[in-house]
């Protein structure tokens, strides 16, 4: 009996990525390199100490002490949110950026273009694929998540700038995880093909 190649590709991919044909595949744009959410703007009121979700009673005893303090330290020193006259305390801003496995995500989309899939599996589904010499360190620019009716999803954080790959969800099956040559010019033929040229430290 003659099996489709489908079949044969799949059976010889290691698990779990030889579970994984049927699996909903999203790809994430991830900022490998953490930068800071955007700034607060200066606490708007009075001038002087401002502390948010402070009930004023203790608002005016900070400022109180403030300007107490004011008097006995040397003229001319300033100290940002207790010298009168001086914008508040910059409050920091919450970070709701949205995430995956930590990372910040710049863009997202479902995967549909099975050829795309296919050499998702093939790469990650083999053993030489992967080799032990990384860089020392781990920007990923690139996400995907497998996920199946009834199991936990298979995860991948892929950075291309510190040449190495890393999965959650599931037990990493090879003894390196650094990408070869041929596996970082085909995971960056990926990226190119969902979000474009690969932007430095991806």
């Amino acid at each position: 009996m003659v099996l489709p190649l489908a079949a044969l590709g799949c059976a010889g991919r290691t698990a779990p990525f030889n579970e994984m044909d049927e699996a909903a595949f999203t790809v994430y744009k991830l900022q490998g390199q953490e930068t800071a959410p955007p700034a607060a703007a200066a606490t708007p009121g009075a001038p002087g100490l401002a502390i948010p979700g402070l009930p004023p009673e203790l608002t005016a005893l900070g400022q109180q002490a403030g300007a107490a303090l004011q008097q006995i330290l040397p003229p001319g020193l300033q100290i940002p949110g207790l010298t009168p006259g001086q914008p508040g305390v910059i409050a920091p801003a919450a970070d709701t950026r949205p995430r995956f496995k930590g990372f910040v995500i710049l863009g997202q989309m479902p995967l549909s273009d099975q050829e795309v899939k296919d050499e998702i599996l093939d790469v990650f589904g083999d053993e030489g694929s992967f080799q032990g010499q990384t860089n020392n360190c781990f920007f990923p620019g690139l996400g995907v998540s497998m996920s199946r009716a009834g199991a936990a999803p298979v995860d991948l954080l892929v950075s291309l700038s510190c040449n190495q790959a890393q999965g959650d969800g599931f037990r990493w099956p090879y003894p390196t995880n650094g990408l070869t040559p041929e596996t970082s010019q085909r995971m960056t033929k990926v990226y190119e093909k969902m979000f474009g040229p690969v932007p430095p430290g991806s």
